[in-house]
């Protein structure tokens, strides 16, 4: 029999003792005295035999964290602040910001780590180095900015990070910085910061606004790459800008999106108001999309984000009317289109099987929509101007026969009671105008949408029914007639008036955004010449 008491215990117990006396100093260590220790006696065998007493070991402390470079900089200050944080967010927290407004006093190159390791497990010189090279090239967290400026200058930032380590590079390439250059790089560091905010929250989500919005007469272009840990995943975003084009790609756990636009049009832009009005459309036709396909909402959010940004604060266009090949358009052509640059944009989840029983039914959501404008003619008289937007929605699902339910399917025939939704959903638009020796001769917005939706509905695992249903609607609206009264009237015009028309041409100008909904087009009006 073995007991574990106290000293001269009667009875089964455990029994942990510190003496009062505080430990001993170093001196008084040396002059003789004990220092105070943590003891549990053991005793072994019946009660009242002889005890053992064993003292706990103490804990030692950490080695201290090993730096690649001296440390006494800002950046490594921060570095050495955040190194033992728990997550990326953490790590990375004020590190991109100060990478970049580090060009304020300092545009040398710069390379910097720190690894901390437990206590009694430091690897030693060599393998010190061999993981400090790791720590920059394949950390499990990676986010680096790269930016051209107009110069020829390359400017790369780096951040890397793992549990145990983390890592900075700076590196000037292909030309030296001007004093011009070192300002807007510093410019961007909060927005650099809150992109790495963004993308390393969990869930994470896109912050990119800041990115777009830099000087294009000084910087070339902005090009952003992360790779991320979700939840033991690898989330990557790709993201770059320049005064001509805007992208980004995202591929993570719960699927992929991405966003292009082209700003290389730039007389088909709209004012801010026009802008925020048509992305306020479109978000409410992904909101739309994504419960009509029963789409991930946090893979929705990003495409959400992603969609708003690049189309948000276009750069100030160089381009001027008058120039070979350059319009200008008025208030009436304006009114029939989005006011946003032309763009396509698409996202799509990762497809799950979820039914054993039947390998052909998958869980799917795909979504793409794109907006393409021209404006062609051999001058400002006689311009055409069209501008087509089209989506597409693939989804299919599965779903209890019953509300709230939880659907757990599996070879069993039991389990095997569901609705299986398939949808497949287009819709168009187009916008016309056309002027010959500067009169106009054609206006109209032309409008379709249609949805088909097959439900098919299984109990015991035999197919009860199968069920589709097709929906579409269109609408034809032809604004030419007055369109062109209104321009005859333009040189009569009172205040007035002209305030009740800008009423009319933003409410012709609400209905530009595709409508996906065949329902909300039936209940328009349609008007042809």
């Amino acid at each position: 029999m073995t007991n574990v008491s106290s000293l001269g215990a009667a009875s089964p117990a455990v029994s942990s003792s510190i003496p009062a006396a505080k430990a001993a100093t170093p001196s008084s260590s040396s002059s003789g005295q004990n220092t105070a220790q943590s003891f549990t006696t053991v005793t072994l065998g019946q009660s009242g035999g002889s005890a053992q007493v064993y003292t706990l070991p103490t804990a030692k402390p950490p080695e201290p964290p090993v730096w690649e470079n001296a440390s006494s900089d800002a950046v490594s200050k921060l570095m050495g602040a955040n190194n033992n944080a728990s997550t990326p967010a953490l790590r990375f927290k004020d590190l991109g910001a100060a990478l970049l407004g580090r060009f304020d006093t300092d545009a040398s190159n710069f390379s910097q780590s720190v690894m901390q390791f437990a206590s009694g497990m430091a690897p030693g010189n060599l393998m010190e180095t061999t993981m400090q090279s790791q720590l920059h090239k394949t950390p499990d967290n990676q986010i680096s900015l790269s930016i051209q400026t107009v110069g020829g200058a390359q400017v790369e930032l780096t951040l890397g990070s793992t549990d145990t380590g983390l890592a900075v590079d700076v590196k000037v390439t292909k030309g030296t910085l001007s004093d011009g250059d070192r300002a807007a790089l510093s410019k961007l560091s909060g927005a650099f910061q809150k992109a790495i905010d963004g993308l390393t929250a969990n869930p994470p989500h896109m912050d990119l606004t800041g990115l777009t919005q830099f000087d294009t007469t000084v910087l070339a272009s902005v090009d952003l790459h992360a790779s991320v840990k979700v939840n033991g995943d690898n989330q990557i975003i790709d993201f770059h800008a320049d005064s001509k084009t805007r992208s980004v790609n995202s591929s993570g756990p719960m699927g992929a999106m991405k966003v292009a636009v082209d700003l290389s049009n730039p007389a088909i832009l709209g004012n801010a108001k026009q802008q925020a009005q048509a992305i306020a459309g479109y978000l409410k036709q992904f909101d739309y999309e994504q419960t009509r396909g029963h789409g991930d909402a946090s893979l929705m959010g990003m495409f959400k984000d992603a969609f708003s940004q690049m189309n948000s604060n276009y750069p100030a266009s160089q381009q001027q009317a008058g120039m070979p090949g350059v319009f200008k358009l008025n208030a009436e052509d304006h009114s029939l289109l989005t006011g946003l640059a032309d763009f396509t944009a698409s996202v799509t989840q990762n497809t799950q099987f979820s039914n054993p029983m039947h390998s052909n039914e998958s869980d799917t959501f795909a979504y793409d929509v794109s907006q393409n404008s021209s404006v062609t003619g051999n001058g400002q008289l006689n311009r055409a101007i069209t501008q087509r937007q089209q989506s597409h929605l693939s989804a299919s699902y599965h779903e209890p026969l019953s509300p709230g339910l939880q659907l757990r399917l599996t070879t069993d025939k039991n389990s095997q009671n569901y609705y299986y939704t398939q949808i497949d959903d287009h819709a168009s638009s187009e916008a016309s105008i056309a002027y010959q020796l500067g009169a106009l001769t054609k206006a109209s917005l032309t409008q379709s949408a249609s949805q088909s939706k097959r439900v098919q509905k299984y109990v015991m695992g035999n197919l009860e029914s199968d069920v589709t249903t097709p929906q579409s609607s269109s609408w034809v609206m032809d604004y030419l007639t007055q369109f062109k009264a209104a321009q005859s009237a333009n040189s009569k015009r009172t205040a007035q008036d002209s305030y009740s028309w800008e009423l009319t041409l933003a409410s012709i100008n609400s209905m530009a955004v595709l409508q996906s909904d065949p329902a909300q087009l039936s209940g328009r009006t349609s008007k042809s010449s």
